[in-house]
């Protein structure tokens, strides 16, 4: 932190805070970046706007309002909250991974086809 601004030590204190509490969770940034990236490459680019929707709107900007307003942690309840976040949307993509619905789109008109094509082959032969 004392690179970016060296004279001033409040703000390399903050700094080296932020630093601190977002070392707890980078391990779920990877987690979620990567499960998001899986997504969107097999065409659930739905999906993963909901989890970027979740991961701001619904836990980080809320967890920083509470933890900064209404605890005593004060400012460093922002910090708390990219924390909190990262934390919660990894387990919630990995969850959302782990169901397996992702991998049922189909992403050209030929792949369409021949699910078609094969699920009437079975309904003729009876296996159906």
């Amino acid at each position: 932190m004392a690179f970016f601004i060296p004279e001033d030590n409040s703000v390399i204190n903050k700094g080296a805070q932020f630093v601190q509490m977002m070392c707890l969770s980078w391990g779920g940034i990877g987690v979620q970046l990567c499960i998001v990236a899986a997504f969107r490459a097999s065409g659930n680019m739905l999906n993963a706007m909901i989890i970027a929707l979740l991961s701001q709107c619904v836990v980080q900007f809320p967890a920083a309002y509470i933890l900064s307003n209404h605890t005593l942690l004060g400012d460093q309840g922002i910090w708390y909250s990219f924390a909190i976040t990262n934390i919660t949307i990894a387990l919630i993509a990995f969850a959302w991974f782990m169901r397996g619905a992702w991998k049922k789109t189909r992403l050209t008109k030929e792949d369409k086809h021949i699910v078609q094509v094969t699920r009437e082959t079975l309904i003729e032969e009876g296996t159906r």
